[in-house]
Order: structure tokens, then C-alpha cells, then sequence
């Protein structure tokens, strides 16, 4: 066999191995909603269409708690995500989320977020924090910075750990899920607001 037909054959392998490794990653999507009921290895919850839905937790499922905060509680170098409305820079931010030293790097960077038709979530640190109305602030995150205007009535939550016994019914949570090969839902990540918040995300 020649080398370039060696070449070829090994870049064919490598293509299919990689489709086949992609393809085999659980597939993640966001629900949100509020507690209906919680088990010990369940969780239903009721969505703002008014139908349930039931996910699996494992020992894996990691439970966050989202308390209220405000604007005053962001800083200079603060770790804080904030929902964008569609448009150009700076965005107009619809929801700001601060986080504990512990979940520093919580979905870093800028994404296409499924909240509303053209909105993001950015996280990242702040690097420019100029108070006023609105607030300005821009994010730093690896190979990027991106521009927010903050109202002064912009829901601000605080993000931490947080534990099982918090999924009370009624409490309003987004949940990070995988579809398993049985078509099953299991939670990877859930955000539970406490005390009436709700979760940024």
C-alpha cells in the first residue's frame, strides 16, 4: 500500500472515529419550571406550558441554590453570567447571575442561550464596571470580552451550592439535562431558587 492511500485511509478512520465519539455524547437540553414533586432519585416539575416533566437524578446531579441579590453586589473581578436580549453591543442585559468562588468558570464564555429569539448567556469576569443608570458592564473570558447595559430593574441572583432537601414544590429551577440511550432524562445540573428567586438561566 502507498503512503498517500495510507494517509487517506488513516484520515478516513480518524473521521469516523470522531463522528462516532460525537454521536455518542449525551445530548444536554435546558427545562425550566417549578417543583411539582421531588424523590430521592426523581424530580417533577411543572412547566410554564402548564404540562409536567420528570428527570432522573443520580449521584452525580450536582444541586445549586440561587438566592436574590442586586446590582450593588457585582465588583471589579466578580464571576457573573448575564442573559442578553438580541441586538448589537453593549447588549441590554435581562438577567445577571452572581457566583460563588467555588463555581467560578460556570459555563464560561458567550453562547446562544434558548431564553428568547436572539439571546445569549455571557459569563465570565468583570473587567469594567461603571455604575450609573443603566449600569455598564463588560466580561472578560478566554478569547473574548463582550458589553452589557444594565437596568436598574434587572433580576440579579447569587449562585451556590446547594442540596436536595431545597427542590420544595413551588420553587422555581432551570435543569441541565442529558437524554440517556434509553430516552430517559437524567440531571446533570439543577439551579433551585430560594425564596422566591428565580434562576438567570
Amino acid at each position: 500500500m502507498t503512503r498517500p492511500v495510507k494517509r487517506s485511509l488513516l484520515a478516513a478512520l480518524l473521521t469516523v472515529a470522531s463522528v462516532t465519539a460525537v454521536r455518542a455524547e449525551p445530548m444536554m437540553a435546558r427545562f425550566r419550571g417549578t417543583v411539582a414533586r421531588a424523590e430521592a432519585d426523581r424530580l417533577e416539575i411543572r412547566r410554564p406550558s402548564g404540562s409536567t416533566l420528570a428527570v432522573r437524578m443520580d449521584p452525580r446531579t450536582r444541586i445549586y441554590a440561587v438566592n436574590e441579590s442586586d446590582l450593588r453586589a457585582i465588583k471589579p473581578e466578580s464571576y457573573v453570567s448575564v442573559l442578553g436580549a438580541a441586538g448589537v453591543e453593549p447588549r441590554r442585559a435581562t438577567a445577571v447571575t452572581l457566583y460563588a468562588p467555588s463555581e467560578r468558570g460556570f459555563e464560561a464564555g458567550n453562547q446562544p442561550w434558548d431564553t428568547a429569539q436572539g439571546a445569549t448567556l455571557t459569563a465570565g469576569w468583570v473587567s469594567d464596571l461603571r455604575r450609573g443608570s443603566p449600569l455598564k458592564l463588560a466580561l472578560s473570558y478566554g478569547g473574548g470580552q463582550s458589553a452589557f447595559e444594565i437596568p436598574g430593574n434587572t433580576p440579579v441572583t447569587q449562585f451556590s451550592p446547594g442540596e436536595r432537601a431545597q427542590l420544595q414544590p413551588g420553587a422555581a429551577v432551570t435543569i441541565f439535562a442529558r437524554s440517556d440511550a434509553d430516552g430517559a432524562l437524567t440531571a446533570a445540573t439543577i439551579a433551585v431558587g430560594r425564596q422566591g428567586a428565580v434562576p438567570g438561566l
